[in-house]
């Protein structure tokens, strides 16, 4: 009974002097398990370590992964006292580690950003983890509203449209008292991972209220003033009548000059091929170099490349300065004057803006994140070639630039610049494609590219296969646009973004 109470005392002695040791076991913890944070901003998840190594530099070793449930995206690293970046991240994320703590600071946040996060720590001393939830949300901020006719007589209908995550329910209030069901509600996803939600209501357009939509889950809002809002029409009945007849006749005129123009083409074709091997022939005619001969619906027909550029060009600089209030609107106070200053590549070097325009038969990718301004620079250079040459960025030696705005192509390349730079509808392909490949003073500048529209990317290849002089300014977000960069004529790729400047 001794030789036992002994042993029991040496066991009780020995957990006393060996407790301590037990104590410093190495931990990680996290400052907190949930956050939340706004799209387009910044976020700091911590997480707290113990004990501290001795030899940080060598003995610290710190991984953050994003978890989903198909993949596991390593973040950042820290090892041997080098930290480094996944390329999907870089230039968004940092490593802070100092006092313990294992910091990942994440900025201009995406909505797919929002996952479960997991702080790795490994030392001398052991190795510990912590996950971290993240969720990126995106106030429906702006509403815009619009008004237009409904098929039925009287009637009006009221749409209203918003960007945000995660999904909205949008509700009707007439007046201040009862709420109205809209008739039609849809949800669509844009590029950057926001969603779309548009909604409308048909109401009479003489019954004089207040229609607002709301969108529920931050509170936006916008009211019509019906019928104040509606868009005022002509009442005199006369009028309609001498205009809808003044109308068809111009139908008609136009109907009968092109049927008998087609006549005149074909009875005159081989006299307009013989005259134009004459001017190729001659010489002294200078505007035989830029005629040339197309087969255009089984007749040969002569296009002078200089008239028709010098016709288009006048089109679209008419054109360019019906939306040159837009244009502004959507830059704010940024200035092309401010463009040299706000321009940086990755590494915050300043940007020549003229540096961004190829040359004649050159393709230059223009990248950059969401939001790193490079609608804003298209409209910059639209607006620079529109209206007379600024001192700050000449464009001068352009005879014509050609905008597509890509986010939301439905046709093939030559109809979607028919379609979006409001073109005659008899302007065809052929000739659209020999005015942009005749000249090296031509630039088509594609906006927001994004493969996935067959119709679209096949016509586009082709062009760029076969596109002369023409000079081609694609700005897309990284990995938008693989396959045409390997396969299409790919040539310098640029990385910037603007000082200071978030669209």
């Amino acid at each position: 009974m001794k030789v036992s109470m002994d042993w029991t005392l040496v066991i009780i002695v020995l957990q006393v002097f060996f407790q301590p040791s037990l104590s410093v076991l190495f931990t990680v913890q996290a400052e907190q398990t949930v956050y939340q944070s706004k799209y387009g901003e910044k976020v700091v998840m911590g997480c707290r370590f113990s004990p501290q190594p001795a030899n940080p530099k060598s003995d610290l070793k710190v991984t953050w992964h994003q978890i989903t449930p198909s993949s596991f995206q390593e973040v950042i690293r820290l090892d041997n006292g080098e930290i480094s970046a996944s390329q999907i991240y870089q230039g968004r994320v940092r490593l802070l580690t100092e006092d313990g703590w294992a910091k990942l600071e994440m900025s201009r946040l995406r909505i797919n950003d929002s996952g479960t996060y997991q702080c790795l720590v490994q030392t001398s001393d052991g190795d510990d983890y912590k996950s971290i939830s993240l969720s990126v949300v995106a106030p429906y901020k702006s509403v815009t509203k619009h008004i237009e006719e409904a098929a039925e007589a009287g009637d009006v209908i009221l749409t209203c449209q918003s960007e945000g995550f995660p999904q909205s329910s949008v509700a009707w209030q007439v007046g201040h008292q009862r709420t109205h069901n809209p008739s039609n509600t849809s949800v669509s996803e844009t590029p950057d991972g926001l969603l779309k939600i548009t909604t409308q209501i048909q109401v009479s357009s003489s019954e004089r209220n207040n229609y607002t939509c709301n969108f529920t889950k931050d509170g936006s809002s916008a009211t019509f003033h019906i019928p104040d809002e509606i868009p005022q029409k002509s009442k005199n009945d006369a009028a309609i009548v001498i205009v809808s007849i003044l109308v068809i006749t111009g139908v008609v005129t136009v109907g009968v000059l092109a049927y008998r123009r087609r006549i005149s083409k074909k009875g005159s074709r081989a006299h307009s091929v013989h005259s134009t091997r004459n001017l190729l022939v001659d010489g002294e005619d200078k505007s035989a170099a830029t005629c040339i001969q197309i087969d255009k619906e089984n007749a040969d027909v002569v296009i002078n490349v200089d008239d028709m550029e010098e016709t288009l060009g006048s089109r679209l600089k008419a054109f360019y300065s019906e939306y040159s209030a837009e244009t502004r609107r959507h830059c704010g106070a940024f200035s092309v004057e401010e463009l040299p200053q706000r321009l940086q590549n990755n590494d915050g070097q300043p940007v020549n803006p003229l540096d961004l325009l190829p040359e004649p038969g050159e393709t230059v990718f223009l990248e950059g994140l969401p939001g790193n301004g490079k609608t804003t620079v298209a409209h910059i250079l639209v607006s620079s070639w529109a209206r007379e040459p600024s001192h700050s960025l000449d464009l001068s030696n352009l005879s014509l630039l050609l905008c597509v705005d890509c986010s939301a192509v439905k046709q093939d390349l030559y109809q979607e610049i028919k379609t979006q730079l409001s073109l005659p509808e008899e302007t065809s392909a052929e000739e659209l494609r020999t005015v942009l490949t005749k000249s090296g003073k031509v630039l088509l500048l594609l906006d927001g590219y994004r493969e996935g529209n067959h119709d679209f990317d096949e016509s586009l290849r082709m062009f760029l296969s076969d596109k002369g002089g023409c000079r081609v300014l694609i700005t897309a977000c990284p990995g938008h646009c693989p396959t045409l960069m390997q396969t299409a004529g790919a040539g310098r790729t640029l990385k910037f973004s603007l000082q200071g400047k978030s669209l």
